[in-house]
């Protein structure tokens, strides 16, 4: 059993994420390439906060990311997917809103609340977009990004421990994300 006062340790999930995805980084919290991907640990608290930090070189203009919560994913998904008509940017982004003209270094934080409307809302470097929420979803849902095809190479990578996030929860009662935790 994990001690309280041990951080946890999450990363994206490379079983739920698209096949052209790729995961790195020491932690293996920072994903490039195009699609969607996905954490590993579900969005449990009433309140959670967790920030995405971009990295974009050779920046086209115009470049929007989509960052929010999907439900769960398998590579069956990805393979229907594969062969139908829909477009990659509705690829399970249905929880998700873009920030569009995105930079190198912009930090994207994402609060979620369970209880209240929005149930997500963005900020950008701190500022929260009031055009960027999600009103409603059910059931367990995963931290996600999706990353677009684009003539940039873009990478981002996932803050989600408090000691680690640069801009800071929006308000109080906000809590990191923590792995589910049995009753026994």
């Amino acid at each position: 059993m994990l001690a309280d006062n041990m951080p946890q340790v999450h990363e994206i999930d490379v079983d739920m994420c698209a096949p052209s995805i790729s995961v790195c980084g020491e932690l293996k919290n920072e994903v490039n390439g195009c699609g969607l991907a996905l954490a590993d640990v579900s969005a449990e608290p009433d309140k959670a906060y967790w920030e995405w930090k971009v990295k974009i070189s050779n920046a086209s203009s115009g470049d929007s990311l989509m960052f929010g919560v999907s439900n769960k994913r398998n590579s069956k998904f990805y393979e229907i997917l594969a062969e139908s008509t829909v477009p990659p940017e509705k690829h399970g982004t249905k929880f998700m809103c873009p920030i569009p003209n995105i930079k190198d270094g912009d930090v994207v934080g994402v609060a979620m609340s369970q209880s209240e409307l929005p149930m997500i809302q963005l900020y950008l470097n701190g500022e929260i977009q009031y055009d960027a929420k999600v009103s409603r979803f059910r059931g367990t849902v995963y931290p996600s990004i999706y990353l677009p095809q684009s003539e940039s190479t873009i990478s981002a990578t996932f803050l989600y421990r408090d000691d680690h996030f640069i801009h800071g929860m929006p308000g109080p009662g906000y809590e990191p994300l923590i792995a589910e935790r049995s009753l026994m």
